[in-house]
C-alpha cells in the first residue's frame, strides 16, 4: 500500500523512563512513520507559541500530524438532551477543529457524536440512542460546517459496542454522515473495531467509500497488537490490502496499538496483561519499524 502511514503518540504512553513529546517525535520519526498522530493532551494545554514550536518541529522531523481525540466530557457532550451541555460541546468541538488547523493538521478524529466507554442511561436503549443520535447530527451540522470552513476534515471513529453505543457499524456511521450531509465530515474506520462488529471488513471499507463517507483508517490487530505480517492473523491484511488498490485510497493509515501495561489507557482499554516490556523502547521502535514496513508492502 503506498498510503501514507502513521503513528499515533499514545503508543509511547507508559514507557519507562516516560518519553516526552519531543522525544516521541524522533521516535516515530525513527520508526520510519510519514505521520504522527496527535492526541488532545499533546498540544491543547500549550500557548499559541509552545503549538507554534511543536508543528514546526514535527514538520522539520518530515511528518505530517493527524489528530485523534476530541476531548468531550460529560459537561460538554453533544448527544446530551440538557441544551446548556449540548451547546457546550458544540463549542468545544468548534474549538478543538481551530487548534487542529493552527496545528497544519488536515484529519481530526475520535467519537464526536458522544462520550467514549459510555451505556444507555436507561433500559429502552433504541429510543436512548435515537434521541442521542438526533441531539448528535443536530450539533454535528454546526461542527462539520465550521470543518468546512476552516479546511479540517471531521472525522467520526466507528467503535464498538463496549466502548459506545449511538454508532458502532459502518452502516450506522454512513447513515450519519448522510445525515449530517457534509463533504468535510467523514468516518474514521478502524480495524480493531471492524473484526468486531462488521461481517467482513474489506467489504464495509469499500461501502464507505462508495457512499464518499471514507476519512481514513485506524489499522491494529484483533488484539490491538502492530499487523507485522511475522504471524497468524484473525485480519486479512491482504484481503485489506486489496480493497484499497480497488477503490483508489489513498488516504491516512494510522497505526493505533496499546501494549504497554503500564500505560494511563491501560484500564480504560482493558489491557490486563504486559504486551512490550515498558523499557524496551527499541523494541518498541522495532515493531513499529516492521509494521510500517509491512503495510507498504502489501
Amino acid at each position: 500500500m503506498k498510503n501514507p502511514i502513521g503513528l499515533q503518540t499514545a503508543y509511547w504512553s507508559g514507557t519507562n523512563p516516560k518519553q516526552n513529546i519531543h522525544q516521541i517525535i524522533r521516535l516515530t520519526k525513527a520508526a520510519g512513520m510519514d505521520i504522527i498522530e496527535l492526541k488532545a493532551a499533546d498540544f491543547v494545554s500549550l500557548s499559541a507559541l509552545e503549538r507554534s514550536d511543536l508543528r514546526k518541529e514535527i514538520k522539520q522531523a518530515g511528518l505530517c500530524i493527524t489528530v485523534n481525540g476530541t476531548g468531550l466530557r460529560p459537561q460538554r457532550d453533544i448527544s446530551s438532551s440538557n441544551i446548556e451541555v449540548h451547546k457546550a460541546g458544540i463549542r468545544h468541538l468548534k474549538y478543538m477543529i481551530d487548534l487542529c488547523k493552527e496545528m497544519g493538521a488536515i484529519y481530526f478524529s475520535e467519537i464526536p457524536y458522544g462520550l467514549w466507554n459510555t451505556k444507555p442511561e436507561g433500559k429502552d436503549v433504541a429510543e436512548i440512542k435515537k434521541i442521542r443520535t438526533e441531539n448528535a447530527i443536530s450539533g454535528l451540522k454546526e461542527v462539520a460546517e465550521h470543518a468546512h470552513k476552516t479546511g479540517v476534515i471531521l472525522c467520526m471513529e466507528i467503535v464498538n459496542r463496549f466502548e459506545q453505543y449511538i454508532v458502532n457499524t459502518v452502516d450506522e456511521g454512513i447513515a450519519l454522515c448522510q445525515a449530517i450531509n457534509n463533504e468535510n465530515c467523514k468516518l474514521l474506520l478502524d480495524t480493531f473495531h471492524m473484526n468486531i462488529e462488521e461481517d467482513y471488513i474489506p467489504d464495509s471499507i469499500r461501502k464507505a467509500s462508495e457512499q464518499g463517507c471514507l476519512g481514513y483508517l485506524h489499522l491494529r490487530e484483533s488484539n490491538r497488537r502492530i499487523p507485522t505480517g511475522k504471524k497468524k492473523s484473525n485480519i486479512d491484511w491482504s484481503a485489506i490490502a486489496k480493497v484499497i488498490h480497488e477503490i483508489k485510497f489513498n488516504g491516512p493509515m494510522v497505526m493505533e496499538p496499546f501494549v504497554l501495561s503500564q500505560s494511563p489507557s491501560a484500564e480504560s482499554v482493558s489491557l490486563w496483561r504486559t504486551i512490550k516490556e515498558e523499557e524496551d523502547i527499541k523494541g518498541l521502535v522495532t515493531d513499529e519499524k516492521d509494521g510500517a514496513d509491512y503495510l507498504r508492502n502489501l
